[in-house]
């Protein structure tokens, strides 16, 4: 559990719009400082899975002084919620994040989540003159939308790529690969150093197939990522897909996959590479969080994107990024407009930047861990996120239909494993893929 602290409180006071009233306002109407007429003398009822989802509750008070706002954090939150769900009677704002997070497919069919299109368009917490929909990074509010409805705000940014100790290649004086080739020259070089270049979690191959959908829409553009998301016809067969799958073969081919790979844990696997017995590490930006206490001094932990296959990449700045930690607001919340304010509030810089301060986490708002003290591994996400810009890749296959991305996961780490020849990898997944595409009982999901 995180420890709240109380360094940001004066910039967060700081974010009161000038002109806004404060203290009860018995008939309020709608501005710029209060879009969606909040009862400034109403209590808020916030619900959220993890700490940092309650760190907006003091810029609201202190918008909102007579208001009462007192975050609730419970890691086990669908045991909490969903019978106030069923009862009528869900709370006005949630995170849902956490170890037991809500299955937000059931509560949008059953049309319990409110349409959030209203706070997107409202004026910015702290810039009157622009929309919150503004304020955040592009291609970060695709995740939240079900049949083209805004039912969620993910808010936290998970940025993709490899990771590397800074220290381990000044002193062997590697560079940081920015191609394909590169990348494999160096495996070569970190063999001869007697280090298992490329290690990875057997056990969750997810983390490799995430890295050959990052090649294949570097390569091709976001259609290519597009058409396995829509469950298109032969999308798995696009070249972009198979010359990255036959480029990460390569690490197989060439004898750069550390040894014991196939039998690590996400666990494991970490262990290893924060050993120095592996040079580069596939995996999003909670390593450190995870790993924080046998992190070596002076490691340098730092994050890369995944070299593009060469030159002519599409999206040669692509990075990978996942927007998770949903928030909503419930559609029979009793305070909705204070909800709806609540997650404006959420959605400042201020905010924002508290939360990547005390949480080591990188939120979707635009330009908020700017300028603020962390450390080297979090810094380096940082930057490939602000270098991505509009080549931010996003896919949803996995979140929409969990059965199929499980079974191209499993896939893969055979053929990472030596146990399929590529052609049998493609036939396997995009098998899969249609199964699932003629399946009824499936909920099916479309992006434009």
């Amino acid at each position: 559990m995180l420890t709240r602290r109380t360094l940001l409180q004066s910039a967060l006071a700081g974010a009161v719009l000038s002109g806004c009233s404060s203290g009860t306002t018995s008939t309020p109407t709608a501005s710029p400082g209060n879009p969606f007429m909040v009862d400034g003398s109403a209590p808020v009822d916030v619900a959220v899975g993890e700490e940092y989802g309650g760190f907006a509750a003091a810029a609201y008070r202190k918008k909102y002084a007579s208001a009462t706002v007192s975050p609730t954090v419970n890691a086990q939150l669908a045991n909490a919620l969903l019978p106030r769900f069923a009862a009528g009677n869900p709370p006005d704002v949630v995170l849902s994040a956490g170890d037991q997070a809500l299955e937000l497919g059931r509560l949008v069919k059953a049309n319990q989540l409110a349409d959030l299109r209203s706070l997107l368009n409202a004026p910015a917490w702290d810039n009157a003159n622009a929309k919150v929909e503004d304020s955040l990074l592009p291609g970060m509010l695709d995740a939240g939308q079900y049949d083209g409805t805004q039912r969620t705000v993910n808010y936290v940014a998970t940025v993709y790529g490899l990771w590397y100790s800074a220290s381990l290649f000044q002193r062997n004086g590697w560079d940081v690969p920015r191609t394909w080739p590169e990348l494999l020259a160096l495996g070569t070089d970190m063999k001869a150093a007697g280090l298992g270049p490329f290690v990875y979690a057997g056990a969750h191959p997810y983390y490799v197939l995430e890295m050959v959908l990052t090649l294949a829409a570097k390569a091709g553009g976001h259609d290519v990522v597009k058409r396995i998301d829509n469950l298109d016809d032969g999308a798995w067969k696009d070249e972009s897909v198979t010359r990255a799958i036959t480029a990460v073969g390569e690490l197989v081919k060439r004898g750069l996959i550390a040894p014991g790979s196939a039998g690590f844990d996400h666990i494991g696997s970490q262990k290893r590479f924060l050993a120095s017995k592996a040079g580069l590490l596939p995996c999003g930006n909670w390593l450190e969080n995870e790993m924080k206490a046998l992190i070596p001094q002076n490691f340098g932990l730092t994050l890369i994107g995944v070299p593009a296959l060469d030159g002519s990449a599409a999206l040669g700045r692509g990075l990978h990024v996942a927007a998770t930690a949903p928030y909503l607001v419930p559609e029979q919340a009793k305070n909705k407009a204070g909800g709806l304010e609540y997650l404006r509030a959420t959605l400042s810089k201020d905010v924002a930047a508290q939360v990547t301060s005390e949480s080591n986490q990188l939120t979707i708002v635009r330009g908020a861990a700017d300028g603020l003290e962390i450390g080297t591994a979090l810094r380096s996400a940082r930057d490939l996120l602000t270098a991505a810009g509009d080549q931010v890749i996003t896919w949803y296959f996995d979140s929409w239909y969990p059965a199929f991305a499980e079974t191209a996961a499993q896939v893969t780490g055979q053929f990472l494993a030596g146990g399929l020849q590529l052609s049998e990898w493609t036939a396997r997944i995009q098998s899969a893929a249609d199964r699932t595409k003629q399946d009824k009982a499936v909920t099916k999901y479309h992006r434009d």
